[in-house]
């Protein structure tokens, strides 16, 4: 069986899933609440977003997805995936259908990748239309005149995903290590909450810290923005390096741990 089909099998298992819904949801909800704030209090929103309207309607998504919900939605997506295994006790059947260790383990991340750069799509189109649908509706709303930074959106889409990489993958070698939906969950939700309050509290090692990298890269962003003009600027940071390198780490770690694991599932 090649990785292909194993892979196009994963993702047959989580249609109609709670990982699939999870998806749509959490892509939705940020949006949806700002759709409601336009139209139930457009006048003080309207004279707000009179100066670079795109600029702030994304940033103010962005930032209250990076700060939390975008590595709840993770640390709950790579605990779902394997859970399909483990509810249905279906492991050993996979072990014993014609694919190898490495097939079986990568179609399952890539999966898991897959569904979060579905949420990330899902969240800048939501996002547009919530800004564009109330001001059809109220046309003081400048977003239907004003252009939007597509190359800056772009980066800042790009940066965000490369921020999480390390968080997938602590993640989804949990939740193989734990049969249980609640280990992997407890552990991350412990490791985001200390990350925060190292944030707030701007520890000087906080770039070490897999759970900061999506905060950080807004903070580096903004940084961007307020610094001179024609100033240059790598397109990833120190913390970005990290993500990457336990991206890198965590991967092979959870790889090797379940082929050479004896009690598999």
């Amino acid at each position: 069986m090649s990785f292909i089909i194993s892979t196009q099998s994963e993702l047959l298992k989580t249609k109609r899933t709670a990982a699939f819904w999870l998806s749509m949801i959490g892509a939705a909800f940020i949006p949806a609440i700002f759709f409601l704030v336009y139209l139930l209090n457009s006048k003080k929103m309207i004279l707000q977003f009179k100066m670079m309207p795109w600029e702030q309607h994304f940033g103010l998504g962005w930032n209250s997805l990076n700060s939390f919900l975008l590595p709840m939605y993770i640390i709950l997506i790579c605990a779902m995936i394997p859970q399909i295994e483990y509810k249905n006790n279906a492991w050993k059947q996979v072990f014993s259908s014609p694919q190898s260790t490495a097939e079986i383990f990568f179609s399952k991340f890539l999966t898991v990748h897959l569904m979060i750069i579905l949420a990330l799509l899902l969240f800048n189109v939501f996002m547009l239309l919530a800004a564009v649908v109330p001001n059809l509706i109220y046309k003081g709303y400048p977003f239907l005149h004003s252009k939007i930074d597509w190359q800056s959106l772009i980066r800042l889409n790009i940066k965000s995903y490369v921020s999480l990489l390390g968080i997938s993958a602590i993640q989804f070698w949990l939740s193989l290590r734990f049969k249980s939906f609640i280990g992997p969950v407890g552990i991350g939700l412990a490791l985001l909450i200390g990350s925060i309050i190292a944030t707030g509290f701007d520890w000087e090692h906080v770039s070490k810290i897999p759970y900061a990298h999506p905060v950080l890269t807004l903070r580096s962003l903004a940084a961007e923005r307020m610094s001179k003009p024609g100033t240059a600027h790598p397109f990833l940071q120190n913390h970005e390096w990290n993500s990457l390198g336990y991206f890198v780490f965590f991967t092979l770690l959870g790889f090797f741990d379940l082929r050479y694991r004896k009690e598999k599932g």
